[in-house]
């Protein structure tokens, strides 16, 4: 049975079904999950070992090359990253970018870690492995209106609680709430009065507060559970907790020490709300399946319900993603109804009222089906995604034209309309088939790469397939009847406005088309010498009215120091013009509250502050008020002040890792290369992870001498950690949440350097000051030791002043380095936007010969021609050429949004050679010369041509004038592109067919030789 056939007999369901999908289509859009941009798989996660009391040194060794040796069996792992500071060693982990089942992935992270943990020493406190690094939060809110953080902390966990219950939560972290501990602060003096010290007062502790189950007994019918209360229970009872002093007397423990429950020293991490002290929640939503808009008026209700309950604590939003969701969705939606509109008015006044409105209708039919088969595929609506369907708006209708136009000129030629429908149907179902096939196989690259780039990217090609597809169907089988009855016979247009570009073009080709093919040429070869002028971005800014400020300062520094410091700068911030609100994060860099923000380790000389801007212009004016004035106020801090950005995490435009064995060399390196950096213009905020080193007392034990006394090392060393960190003494369970007992001196981590040499043991019940034993002297130790895959690294870091461009840095960075080359055996690697752009390029261009495999396949379907074929791939170039005045003239980068549009190019130009060539191969069948079909070809096809270009160019300007910062490059690239290959391809085309075209295609055909 023919597909006419088919067609006509099962109309009422293609109708049916048609309308069920679009319906399906209004249902996806008005239920289906909502966020701003697409979301990452979890390849990157953040691996901790604590290991109290061990240098960076000893971490090294005993924690971080251990498990480097385990970690390097895992062969989905891309990229480890390894830093040993004291007490700590922090991996970041990056699995490799074909990774998607990366649950499987972790767990082998996991079992490497067990591994490793069988040879870590004694004294090792924590291990975790972080592997949901990649989701971020879509509310933080800031508890406030107390100055006590333990009380802002204790809220904050209730009103998790009461968060939890908010449909679409997934988990919910807090930020800021300090870590408690019972501190047992004895009184120096009063010890050696009475000749005890601190561990004697750790095993009463031990002995009387121990958790100890009482059983239960059988009272017949039923068991009676005895509690003991063999622990402390009330901080009253504590205090009166007698102590047995050496003479056999005992006193209560109150009398010897202050007890108090308070924040953990060292201080750990704080948040900042404007100002005053809060606690942060992040609420993390489920992934993939949370409608963001609706999600944030069910959390506003909620919050409005529980902060009565709260009074008088403040709940206030530091961040609200749907704000950001809705603004960005209806801006594109805006965009792709004006779109849509602008297209339909073209169709209308090119092709008629009642002919342009049969294939304006094919815009919202496709639209739709598009969308309902994307949400059953478990699609999220993002802006990608909306942009992918704005991209084939203009391409879609092709399809339609030309089905709709050839029913027409069967009707005009006396055709019935049933005739009309089955002519057209019968000769364009496979012709059309296969130039949709090759626009689909353009985007094939793009479908199929893995990585970053193309995890963000995806939904463009992923709603481009899509709607060609539809397209395709809705054309060819939904379409002709529909137009069986709009359509009457006899029904005519007007003519074209481009037959006046049609005739000119025959003159030229049947006077001067060697000549216009040698003019091509040479346009090309200017248009080429543009390219220097083109500047280089891997993925441009984002334009929130929001900036983030990271705060550096000397390792070493205590985070009371940096949150004093970088308070000078909030408060300077809240008093400048065009700033809403600042959230200052201590001791860490707070919430990922952006997807393509950097998250950097806890360390105490770190902050980070995120400001919230009236406008997106005030941005600029801040990050320039940092770099020419607060620098200058604040020389010990490293300031980084920038915008955020888009496409995948980056830690900074420029990065280089440098790498070699020893570290004098490498030093001397990393200076040089500093030096070379500062001197290229175009560079701002350069700096360098390479350590410096950090002030330490070395303790030198004389064994002969503690040996005399009967003293061992550990008991030195315990004496001196018990001095300033405190000895643990087991649990105190506050609200059923145990914290940690910890004894020590009242002055803690603040004591004084002179009283080091004065601090004694007790043998026997007397006094034995450290210093009989060992000497201490101040030395310079490694504070932070950084590993890249193993190897020792030092990365340097440069962000880019306005309009530069990292290629343009790169290049004059390394010819300065081939004038004075760094030392012998130093390894340069590539970071930032230069590894991002590589890694993207690599990523297509593995899957690229899948996509010309398919293209030349439909290719070769239609034409069985190798010579065809080669005059087809011919405009390739072309369309890649054409972006490069749009480019330069708008002031635009070259990055991954003009490589998608250059890809999306690919597409439509091919199609507009096929149809060029398959009205020449038709007319040379019948019997005419090259010259006659090519002339033939250029009068029927240059309009449909122009109608494709002019509906996909305008179509695209709402989105090039758009104000965003990512779309306008991809606009630019498409539109200067494609009416620049048009105009070529209308020329070249029909000069090679007259240059490579001797016979007719009939006899090619027939002896497959062409």
């Amino acid at each position: 049975m023919s597909l006419y056939r088919l067609l006509t007999r099962y109309q009422r369901f293609v109708f049916g079904f048609a309308v069920l999908m679009a319906l399906a289509g209004l249902v996806a859009y008005s239920s289906m999950a909502r966020q701003e941009d697409p979301s990452f798989p979890y390849r990157v996660g953040i691996l901790k070992v604590v290991f109290p009391g061990a240098s960076a040194n000893q971490i090294e060794k005993l924690i971080t090359e251990p498990l480097e040796e385990e970690l390097a069996q895992v062969e989905e792992i891309k990229q480890l990253e390894t830093i040993s500071r004291d007490n700590i060693a922090v991996f970041t982990i990056q699995l490799k970018d074909r990774i998607y089942a990366t649950d499987a992935a972790w767990d082998r992270v996991r079992r490497a870690m067990e591994r490793a943990q069988r040879e870590f020493p004694d004294g090792v406190s924590d291990i975790e492995l972080d592997d949901r690094r990649m989701d971020i939060p879509t509310v933080v809110l800031s508890v406030m209106g107390n100055d006590n953080p333990i009380v802002l902390a204790d809220a904050a966990d209730e009103i998790k609680q009461h968060l939890l219950t908010v449909p679409g939560v997934s988990r919910i972290e807090v930020n800021g709430a300090p870590e408690k501990e019972l501190v047992i602060a004895t009184d120096e003096t009063v010890l050696h009065q009475l000749g005890i010290n601190r561990q004697t007062i750790v095993q009463h502790l031990q002995q009387r507060n121990a958790l100890i189950p009482g059983g239960l007994i059988n009272n017949g019918d039923r068991f009676i559970r005895i509690n003991t209360q063999s622990d402390v229970q009330e901080l009253n009872d504590l205090a009166l907790l007698p102590i047995t002093l050496p003479n056999g007397q005992r006193v209560p423990l109150n009398a010897l020490a202050s007890i108090r429950i308070q924040p953990r020293e060292p201080l750990a991490a704080q948040t900042f709300h404007n100002g005053e002290r809060a606690v942060s929640l992040g609420v993390i939503t489920v992934r993939g399946q949370t409608d963001t808009i609706a999600f944030g008026e069910r959390l506003r209700e909620k919050l409005d319900e529980i902060r009565p309950m709260f009074a008088p604590l403040e709940i206030k939003e530091a961040f609200f993603q749907p704000t950001y969701v809705k603004a960005r969705l209806d801006g594109l939606q805006i965009s792709l109804m004006i779109s849509a509109g602008i297209i339909a008015v073209i169709v209308l006044l090119a092709l008629g009222w009642r002919t342009g409105l049969l294939v304006a209708l094919v815009l919202p039919v496709v639209a739709l089906i598009t969308l309902a088969v994307y949400n059953m595929g478990g699609g999220i609506l993002h802006q990608v995604a909306v942009i992918g369907i704005v991209i084939s708006l203009g391409i879609l209708v092709d399809n339609a034209i030309v089905i709709v136009e050839s029913i027409e000129t069967q009707l005009r030629n006396g055709l019935t309309r049933a005739e009309a429908v089955k002519q057209s149907i019968v000769q364009l179902a496979m012709p059309l088939f296969s130039s949709t096939g090759t626009t689909i196989a353009a985007f094939i690259p793009l479908l199929l790469s893995k990585g970053g780039t193309a995890d963000f990217t995806r939904g463009i090609p992923v709603m481009i397939v899509l709607a060609m597809i539809t397209s395709y169907v809705i054309s060819v089988f939904l379409l002709p009847l529909v137009a069986f009855y709009w359509l009457k016979p006899g029904n005519k247009t007007g003519v074209p406005a481009s037959h006046w570009i049609a005739e000119k073009l025959v003159l030229l080709q049947q006077r001067y088309s060697k000549r216009a093919l040698l003019g091509v040429l040479g346009l090309m070869v200017v248009v080429i010498a543009m390219a220097p002028l083109m500047k280089m971005q891997f993925f441009p800014s984002a334009d929130r009215n929001q900036l983030v400020i990271d705060m550096e300062l000397p390792m070493g520094t205590p985070v009371d120091y940096t949150a004093e410091l970088s308070q000078n700068l909030e408060q300077q911030l809240i008093q400048r013009d065009g700033v809403d609100s600042v959230m200052r994060s201590v001791g860490m860099t707070g919430f990922r509250f952006f997807y393509n923000l950097s998250s950097l380790p806890d360390a105490p000389n770190r902050a980070r502050l995120m400001v919230n801007t009236h406008e997106f212009s005030d941005n600029r004016k801040i990050i320039d008020w940092i770099e020419q004035e607060v620098k200058f106020q604040m020389p010990e801090a490293t300031l980084v002040a920038k915008p955020l950005g888009q496409g995948p995490p980056l830690p900074a435009p420029i990065v280089l890792r440098l790498q070699h064995p020893d570290k004098d060399v490498l030093t001397q390196a990393t200076y040089q290369a500093l030096q070379v950096l500062y001197n290229i213009e175009g560079t701002r905020t350069i700096r360098t992870n390479m350590d410096t080193g950090i002030a330490e007392l070395q303790l030198n034990i004389d064994d002969y001498s503690s040996a005399e006394l009967g003293i061992q090392r550990p008991q030195i060393t315990s004496e001196i950690f018990g001095q300033v960190r405190g000895l643990d003494a087991g649990e105190y369970r506050y609200s059923n949440d145990p914290i940690t007992m910890r004894v020590r001196s009242r002055s803690g981590e603040h004591t004084g350097l002179d009283r080091m040499p004065a601090l004694y043991l007790y043998q026997d019940q007397q006094p034995i000051p450290i210093q009989t034993m060992a000497s201490i002297n101040a030395a310079v130790a490694d504070s932070e030791i950084y590993r890249f895959n193993g190897v020792p690294t030092v990365n340097l870091y440069s962000e880019l002043q306005p309009g530069a461009a990292f290629n343009q840095i790169l290049k004059q960075f390394f010819a300065k380095l081939d004038e004075q080359p760094l030392p012998a055996g130093v390894n340069v690697i590539l970071g930032g936007e230069s590894e991002g752009s590589e890694n993207a390029n690599k990523a297509i261009l593995k899957t690229a010969p899948i996509g010309i495999m398919v293209m030349i396949f439909f290719m070769l379907l239609e034409f069985n021609s190798y010579r065809r074929l080669l005059m087809v791939l011919t405009t390739i170039p072309l369309a890649a050429v054409g972006i490069l005045p749009g480019l330069v003239l708008t002031g635009s980068p070259f990055g991954f949004q003009s490589l998608l549009g250059v890809i999306a190019l690919v597409g439509i130009v091919v199609n507009n050679a096929i149809v060029l060539l398959d009205v020449v191969d038709t007319e040379m069948h019948g019997g005419k010369s090259v010259l006659e079909a090519v002339q033939l070809a250029i009068r029927q096809r240059t309009a449909p041509i122009l109608l494709t270009t002019a509906t996909t160019v305008l179509g695209l300007l709402p989105l090039a004038l758009s104000s965003s910062t990512l779309w306008p490059p991809l606009a630019w690239a498409v539109i200067s592109g494609l009416v620049m290959s048009t105009v070529l391809t209308l020329i070249v085309v029909p000069g090679l067919c007259q240059l490579l075209l001797r016979q007719a295609p009939a006899a090619e055909y027939e002896t497959a030789t062409a």
